[in-house]
């Protein structure tokens, strides 16, 4: 005979710790558990604190997809970025994220492939019930990102370090035209007359106004870049430009690289060639990335002012009103070791 195997039923799961239950641990309303949890509301600090003592016994935490269906603000902000191989863009978000947090907000952080329309992510964040999207990846050629008229509802959308030229859109961005200006004086000043701009994607603003304003510089002087190869802003493209331009018998005597990580690629590159930094060369880079201030790199380049910039977009979400044209910060030179003789 078979003996059966006698079965035990699963526990019951543990019952979630509501609002009800801390307000009747610490001897309060539900609305004052509501408010000791809301950043910036009206309550005392005491009972604030009783609420805190109750909720950290009982093991709560508030629910912030319920509170944003009484509130209709879940305080939630997309972040949505395209191109993390670019180093600069991992430390805005963490920068971004940190800045929400103190804001009592959180960050979504959202992927976008380049080569399709940014609007796919945006239409995707909106399930999210997102107060704001924050958008890092915008071509020339994007239409423009969009979540509604603000002023009827929508929901606010800025363009981070990027714009698109005619469009009336939320933007803050480093003023890379003038960048791109500064880097040439910088080369200019070491007697560099044949100087090369090694870009990134071409089809960003980016790329345009910081080379634009570089072509400019020189222009004033009666010169021309030497070449303008663009492609991407990545490292390995750094490397095979600068071959390239070895290959084809163009051998600069200063480059600018349109970003760091483009810098550093054109570093490396010139030490596989033998040509001495910056006795030979003098390169100069574009954000001040973490990677620039290295020991092996030394980078001299021009700091983007992260932490204004980001604030500046967080107060612009605060009240966002369409402007004309991107709020613009300037960036700042930081001297290291790549470029001949002394800072000008």
């Amino acid at each position: 005979m078979t003996k059966m195997a006698s079965l035990t039923p699963p526990p019951a799961p543990e019952r979630r710790v509501t609002s009800t239950d801390v307000a009747r641990e610490a001897g309060v309303s539900q609305s004052a558990v509501s408010r000791a949890f809301t950043p910036g509301a009206h309550i005392s600090a005491a009972t604030r604190a009783r609420v805190l003592s109750a909720a950290s016994r009982l093991g709560y935490q508030p629910n912030a997809i319920a509170r944003s269906l009484v509130t209709q603000r879940s305080g939630i902000v997309a972040l949505i970025v395209g191109d993390l191989h670019n180093p600069f863009y991992p430390q805005a978000l963490s920068r971004f994220a940190q800045a929400l947090e103190a804001r009592g907000k959180r960050a979504l952080l959202l992927t976008h492939d380049a080569s399709q329309d940014v609007q796919l992510a945006l239409d995707a964040a909106r399930s999210y019930q997102i107060e704001a999207a924050i958008v890092f990846p915008t071509r020339l050629n994007a239409a423009p990102p969009t979540l509604g008229d603000v002023s009827k509802g929508g929901v606010p959308v800025l363009l981070f370090n990027r714009h698109l030229p005619g469009e009336g859109l939320l933007s803050v961005a480093c003023d890379n035209f003038a960048g791109g200006r500064l880097a040439a004086d910088v080369l200019l000043h070491t007697g560099a007359r044949q100087l090369a701009f090694i870009g990134g994607d071409p089809e960003t603003s980016t790329n345009r106004d910081r080379l634009a304003g570089f072509t400019q510089r020189l222009a004033e002087e009666g010169l021309e870049p030497l070449a303008t190869p663009a492609r991407t802003f990545h490292y390995d493209w750094g490397v095979e430009a600068t071959l390239e331009l070895h290959r084809a018998g163009q051998l600069p005597d200063a480059i600018f690289g349109a970003n760091d990580i483009i810098a550093i690629g054109v570093l490396d590159a010139l030490r596989q060639l033998g040509r001495s930094v910056p006795e030979e060369v003098s390169v100069i880079g574009f954000d001040d990335i973490q990677e620039a201030a290295r020991l092996a790199y030394r980078l001299t380049t021009i700091r983007q002012p992260l932490g204004r910039m980001i604030a500046d977009a967080l107060s612009v979400l605060d009240d966002p009103q369409p402007g004309h044209g991107p709020r613009l910060h300037p960036g700042e030179l930081i001297w290291r070791g790549t470029v001949r003789g002394e800072q000008p």
